[in-house]
């Protein structure tokens, strides 16, 4: 479905009080030179309780529905404006991979109205291509360019979706989960919930002045790729593995499948902040992540048992706060080149999206948005707290495979509705 929308506004949120002199310098850790040159797109559903039906019906609230909007807007701003004061980069520039300039520029702000669906139409079937089309403008360039874009859609129904990219840069989920908190509860009147720290990443993991490589990039995939969601991935887990405190598994019913290798890598982020001796605080800001990673030899006639894998996995988390991120990183990208299979691996698991309240409520539906994403896996809470929602985004060919594996197919149900 073609989203039809048009563009009501468009500002410049600035922090309410400028940043201070001494302040206006922010040092990038090596991490963060490390990070992709990429946007996180986060979106956030608010479905109106007084219409809550399904159906392609649109409700034109008139008079009402605009005055809604404009007030909900107008709080958003303000309470946006205060929020980067406190996360003052985000209002910054990016001009070379070693800091960022804290000069109070600014966040792009846009208002949308929606006029051809429902709020409900979209959750009813969770399509990534709808719902990227929420997010009209993410800059290609991270340099020059604003950190924070923020687009506020509208729905006829009196719904509505937030839209929140941060570029990846400076924010990792953690950093995203902190800011969002602390937007969502500034809006309600709570100013010092969230506190964070601008300066313990880049004290821990300095940044490299004569940097020697360039920012990861995740390379668009040329053949057709798919995403599909599975709000009961947690029933396949506890299948899985039951509810043993440790992993037994030749117990498991796939702990004897035997996987045929032909060159793959899992990758992902673990956070180290409480990993790290001692550890970094929990608001400490950036990318303050390490790399696990798990490379299956390019080699067709290697077979590997799932339980090797989990070892491997388990191996990577325990050395993902190593020193060794750029023979990592460098070598992540080496095996791009030799044209191996690199899935990425993503959780968002407690980061409490679904307690992101701007003054209407907990959100319907929150998601990240893969766009143009690589082959990758995302692990997700679901909206009650009690199980995981998972994302899968394979090449067509492989998730065709993936759909008809019977065992699976008695867990879960491709994209099925969010509401």
């Amino acid at each position: 479905m073609e989203i039809k929308f048009e563009i009501i506004g468009r500002e410049t949120i600035k922090p309410s009080s400028p940043t201070p002199h001494h302040l206006r310098r922010y040092k990038l850790s090596s991490r963060d030179q490390y990070s992709p040159q990429q946007y996180i797109p986060v979106v956030f559903f608010y479905i109106n309780p007084s219409h809550t039906t399904r159906g392609s019906g649109i409700d034109n609230g008139g008079d009402s529905y605009d005055e809604t909007a404009n007030v909900r807007s107008e709080h958003l701003k303000k309470s946006l404006s205060k929020t980067l004061t406190h996360f003052y980069p985000l209002a910054g520039r990016l001009r070379d991979n070693l800091s960022v300039d804290c000069n109070d520029e600014g966040a792009d702000y846009l208002e949308a109205r929606v006029t051809n669906c429902r709020v409900s139409n979209i959750l009813e079937r969770l399509d990534v291509e709808e719902m990227c089309q929420l997010f009209t403008t993410i800059p290609t360039d991270v340099y020059n360019s604003p950190l924070l874009l923020v687009q506020v859609n509208f729905f006829p129904c009196g719904g509505m979706a937030v839209c929140v990219s941060t570029s990846h840069k400076i924010v990792d989920g953690v950093a995203f989960s902190a800011f969002i908190k602390a937007w969502s509860c500034i809006t309600r009147g709570f100013h010092d919930a969230v506190v964070p720290d601008f300066s313990a990443a880049s004290s821990r993991f300095p940044p490299i002045e004569d940097f020697p490589v360039p920012s990861i990039v995740f390379p668009q995939i040329s053949q057709k790729i798919v995403t599909r969601s599975n709000p009961r991935a947690s029933r396949l887990l506890q299948h899985l593995f039951g509810n043993a405190q440790s992993l037994h598994l030749d117990h498991m019913p796939l702990g004897r499948l035997q996987l045929q290798v032909q060159g793959h890598a899992l990758t992902g982020a673990v956070n180290l902040r409480p990993r790290l001796m001692p550890s970094l605080p929990k608001y400490a800001f950036g990318n303050v992540s390490g790399l696990l990673w798990a490379m299956l030899d390019n080699n067709k006639d290697e077979i590997i048992d799932l339980p090797d894998l989990v070892c491997q996995l388990r191996k990577g988390i325990e050395q993902s706060t190593d020193n060794n991120f750029t023979t990592k990183a460098t070598y992540l990208m080496r095996a791009k080149k030799d044209e191996m299979d690199v899935y990425r691996h993503s959780s968002w698991c407690r980061f409490s999206l679904y307690e992101v309240d701007f003054g209407w409520g907990n959100p319907t539906y929150a998601v990240p948005v893969l766009m143009g994403a690589p082959i990758g896996i995302g692990l997700l809470d679901t909206r009650d707290g009690d199980g995981v929602e998972l994302w899968m985004t394979l090449k067509e060919e492989d998730m065709a495979l993936f759909q008809e594996d019977l065992e699976l197919l008695a867990f879960a149900s491709p994209n099925p509705s969010a509401i």
